[in-house]
């Protein structure tokens, strides 16, 4: 991309970056009390098929805060800094992430070096580093890139590791914050179990291991489902390089085109703050979520036949999990778990546009 062009997609994503504080604070509010009454929902009701019906809206409504706590954590969605620092907290607390954290991983890992191996969801081995990995390894590496393994991945390698509580290697400026936010999200567990326990005695249940598996486990599953999903959608397609370097991503790519436009239906795009409109979030990260879709139409129009757009549906989603299993970081080309290349002729012109520096 000519550097003309990319000056006008970053001026043209830029207008589109403006929060606003009305917006926000009503979906704050509705997602917060979406979410108690799904969770009060999966522990009082009777029928089980309410019960189940309940703890996946309570999954989606800890997605769509989640959401929110991004958006802040970008300084997107209030105009104040502080409203941003507070109720992105907050609405982390249903997904037990942590705040400080977050920003490490995401606003200047993922962020500043996109799709580089080992700084970012679901990077993909070489053939190399696969087969040297253990037996069990390389079966978990399996489970991870399928579908039922989405949610076991994200809750193993991106939250238990990365989100949740500092460890070695957190940077020694930050380690205060997130052990602040660390006690914060104890605090809340801490509540909550607490609610549901109450929630169940009030009503005479009689069973509170019940009503925590229903009001907190069984919906944090759900969440880490659909965020699993979400991050191997929007950053794997056969069109999208991995590198092993930074320096390597920045002589070849630009963030409009290192990540997907998934196309769903527009009711899940409501239910998910448009979160799948992804490639106009990495070049202005910015923009708050209701403006996203707006702003992806116009980068769509740029990019023209540059764009990466798929749409949703289960042969695109268990395509590319048999497309996208290893990467050649060399030819850049997607490989099976037995070496082979899976490209497509189209794809694999593509991916000769952008070359390994060292070839």
């Amino acid at each position: 991309m000519d550097a003309e062009r990319e000056k006008h997609i970053r001026e043209a994503m830029g207008e589109f970056a403006r929060p606003a504080n009305a917006a926000s604070s009503i979906a704050f509010t509705a997602d917060l009390l979406l979410y108690l009454g799904a969770v009060a929902g999966a522990v009082l009701a009777e029928p089980i098929w309410m019960k189940v019906a309940a703890v996946v809206l309570a999954g989606v409504a800890t997605s769509m805060l989640f959401i929110l706590g991004h958006d802040a954590a970008h300084m997107s969605l209030f105009s104040s800094r502080r409203a941003n620092a507070i109720f992105g907290r907050i609405t982390f607390l249903p997904c037990l992430h942590n705040y400080t954290l977050w920003i490490i991983q995401h606003n200047r890992l993922h962020h500043q070096s996109t799709n580089v191996r080992g700084l970012n969801s679901f990077s993909p081995y070489s053939t190399d580093e696969f087969n040297s990995l253990p037996f069990w390894r390389r079966g978990l590496e399996r489970l991870y890139r399928s579908v039922p393994g989405f949610g076991i991945y994200y809750l193993v390698q991106r939250w238990w590791k990365d989100k949740f509580f500092p460890r070695h290697g957190t940077p020694s400026a930050k380690v205060r914050s997130a052990l602040r936010d660390f006690a914060l999200l104890l605090g809340w567990l801490t509540l909550l179990i607490a609610g549901l326990v109450w929630l169940d005695a009030v009503f005479g249940r009689g069973a509170p291991l019940a009503a925590i598996i229903w009001g907190f486990v069984a919906p944090f599953l759900v969440w880490n489902a659909l965020m699993g999903m979400t991050a191997f959608l929007q950053h794997t397609s056969p069109r999208i390089p991995w590198f092993r370097t930074l320096g390597e991503a920045r002589l070849v790519k630009t963030q409009a085109e290192l990540a997907t436009f998934v196309r769903y239906p527009r009711w899940y795009d409501l239910i998910s703050h448009n979160i799948m409109h992804h490639p106009a979030h990495h070049v202005n990260a910015r923009i708050p979520w209701f403006r996203l879709s707006t702003a992806q139409q116009r980068l769509d129009q740029i990019l023209g036949a540059d764009g990466i757009v798929a749409a949703i549906g289960p042969k695109y989603v268990l395509g590319l999990t048999r497309q996208c299993q290893l990467y050649d970081y060399e030819r850049h080309h997607w490989l099976d778990f037995s070496g082979r290349p899976t490209l497509h002729d189209s794809d694999a012109d593509h991916a000769e546009a952008f070359p390994s520096p060292a070839k």
